[in-house]
């Protein structure tokens, strides 16, 4: 396989494809590793020679923003530079292009006091205000994409002298690299996507019952207007573009209010470099009133409890249990794919885009209509190969997921 090849494919598809920014744009590249600092320098001459002399690489080492945290006081952390976002919000304002190449390092944050990881994020969210409270209204386009580190590649393929390369490998099938054309491949799953969605669409659910055999039995209600959004999305200048690569699922916006139910995941959540695992929530009248966890309990309470409205959701997600990435039987150890493996839900943050004219709408006005406003947004896996979900819609009782599949 040649990987230089793959990676040339790899640019095309996140300039062309996932931006589809216009020539006149800039272009704002942020890494989690310098090791990726050759990759994002490849993408930045690429990008130059279509046309974009305005390209800035942002950089904040997980390795060396861990170091920091572990030797700082909690009184001490200050505006360090590793926690500076200031590039995030000058290249959203002017309509750039913001590229997030991640590289989790599963873990590596669960020798971090609770205290000083919220510290440092509150000083990191003050410097990209607009960027937080524009992100999820498609003001800009911006995409999400990965490359492998040798920490995450040995979680996954633990004591196996070939982690690293098996990690690039299938991160590259799964975004459909392999194949002759990755940016036709994508526009014909697209369509096939589209089916789906658009059966959702016309049958103007109100209301979804997930169960399982984990336990899951739980309510979720939606407005009859939230339109179902897949890959494919358009920001606000009208151009397409798809935020995560890859992606696989079909998503809407919940009303948070009234959720009710008990939901259990199925995979790990990563939140904040800290691995939580084999949890449940239990809500009543939209909010979770309790819960638990195997592994990252305490992590999952401050998630809930210290971050406004994490604890009502913003997102219901449709993942088929036999999508590319489940087809893998691999556990990630990163919600990028492994949300893309499974059925998920979000807390906090809901997306506007399903509700037409959400976007210019006050907090106020979108508390009245369910939609949750959070600062923070963090999926959870929750689908299964024996994940039923009977959706209330203009037809009446209808059967719409069966064994963890579409039922359409």
């Amino acid at each position: 396989m040649d990987f230089l090849e793959l990676e040339n494919k790899y640019i095309d598809l996140i300039l062309k494809r996932c931006l589809n920014f216009e020539q006149s744009k800039s272009l704002m590249i942020h890494l989690d590793l310098k090791e990726h600092m050759p990759f994002a320098l490849k993408i930045k001459e690429r990008a130059e020679s279509l046309g974009i002399s305005d390209v800035c690489l942002d950089v904040c080492d997980l390795y060396e923003y861990h170091d920091y945290l572990k030797k700082t006081s909690l009184e001490d952390i200050d505006d360090n530079p590793l926690l500076n976002r200031s590039n995030w919000d000058l290249y959203a304002k002017k309509g750039g292009a913001l590229l997030f190449i991640n590289s989790d390092i599963p873990g590596l944050m669960s020798d971090i006091e609770i205290e000083k990881q919220n510290k440092a994020t509150k000083i990191r969210e003050k410097n990209c205000t607009y960027y937080r409270s524009n992100v999820t209204k498609y003001t800009f386009p911006w995409t999400i994409v990965a490359m492998p580190n040798l920490a995450w590649a040995n979680s996954v393929f633990p004591n196996d002298s070939n982690a690293y390369q098996k990690l690039y490998l299938k991160i590259m099938k799964m975004c459909m690299l392999t194949e002759v054309d990755p940016i036709l491949a994508w526009n014909e799953f697209i369509l096939k996507s589209n089916y789906y969605k658009e059966k959702l669409n016309d049958l103007k659910i109100t209301e979804l019952h997930y169960q399982n055999g984990l336990g899951t039995d739980l309510h979720i209600f939606k407005n009859a207007d939230a339109s179902w959004i897949n890959l494919d999305k358009t920001d606000q200048s009208g151009h397409t573009m798809i935020a995560n690569m890859p992606s696989y699922e079909i998503f809407t916006s919940p009303d948070c209010r009234y959720t009710k139910g008990i939901v259990y995941s199925s995979r790990p959540l990563i939140f904040r470099g800290v691995v939580i695992d084999q949890f449940w929530l239990k809500f009543s009248d939209g909010k979770v009133v309790d819960f638990d966890a195997k592994i990252g309990k305490e992590a999952l309470a401050d998630l809930i409890y210290h971050h406004e409205n994490a604890n009502l959701l913003g997102e219901i997600a449709l993942v088929e249990c036999d999508s590319p990435i489940a087809r893998t039987n691999l556990v990630f150890n990163t919600t990028l794919f492994d949300e893309n493996a499974s059925s998920h839900l979000a807390l906090g943050q809901a997306y506007h885009l399903p509700i037409h004219g959400a976007e210019k709408m006050s907090k106020e006005e979108l508390d009245k209509i369910g939609l949750n406003s959070s600062p923070v947004h963090v999926d959870f896996m929750i689908g299964t190969e024996d994940m039923n979900i009977e959706a209330e819609t203009q037809y009446g009782r209808k059967l719409i997921f069966k064994q963890g599949r579409f039922y359409l």
